[in-house]
């Protein structure tokens, strides 16, 4: 989905690249629920919806300004399936079961959403973070190797995008993204 397509606002947003290699990693082909915590721009969580409508999906996010062009990107797609939360992240995560988590903010929380989306996922549920800070990733990782989720991937993606500047061109790089992924696997 190109990135064209959603109004944007100073409120940054995952990039059409990222976007799908995190959604193919959340495997969310005939499942039933999603959550997107940090949902930001909602991008991650829109094209969800859009390609899977059956698709219950909760997002929560706490900035005022991300709050906003959620909803007005909402109802410009007119998306039927996302239900916007505003809070904070481990205290106002929903108490159910989601078949795919993805994380594109912690708020300075990771440990605490790890532990909540082993919780909270179903039997192989998949999560899956965005980083743009490598200590972020880091501790993601360490976390992650040390607890119950199995099939640990952890790849950085580097997009540049070709660009006219005078007579010429060159590729205008985008932030690299590290894009952990991680299945829930059998409790210890």
């Amino acid at each position: 989905m190109k990135d064209d397509l959603f109004i944007r606002t100073k409120v940054p947003m995952t990039k059409s690249e990222v976007r799908s290699i995190s959604l193919d990693k959340l495997q969310l082909q005939a499942k039933n629920s999603f959550l997107d915590i940090g949902s930001g721009t909602g991008s991650v969580s829109m094209q969800a919806a859009l390609e899977f409508p059956e698709l219950k999906i909760v997002a929560l996010e706490k900035n005022p300004d991300a709050i906003e062009i959620n909803q007005t990107n909402i109802k410009h797609f007119g998306i039927k399936n996302i239900d916007l939360q505003v809070g904070t992240a481990p205290e106002d995560l929903p108490d159910e079961k989601f078949d795919s988590i993805f994380v594109g903010g912690s708020g300075g929380e990771l440990s605490q959403i790890i532990d909540y989306s082993y919780q909270h996922l179903t039997d192989k549920g998949m999560l899956v973070l965005n980083f743009i800070l490598n200590e972020n990733a880091l501790e993601a990782i360490d976390y992650l190797e040390h607890s119950n989720f199995t099939d640990l991937d952890v790849i950085q993606v580097a997009v540049s995008k070709w660009h006219q500047l005078g007579k010429g061109h060159y590729f205008k790089p985008q932030n690299p993204t590290i894009i952990i992924s991680a299945q829930k696997g059998e409790q210890k």
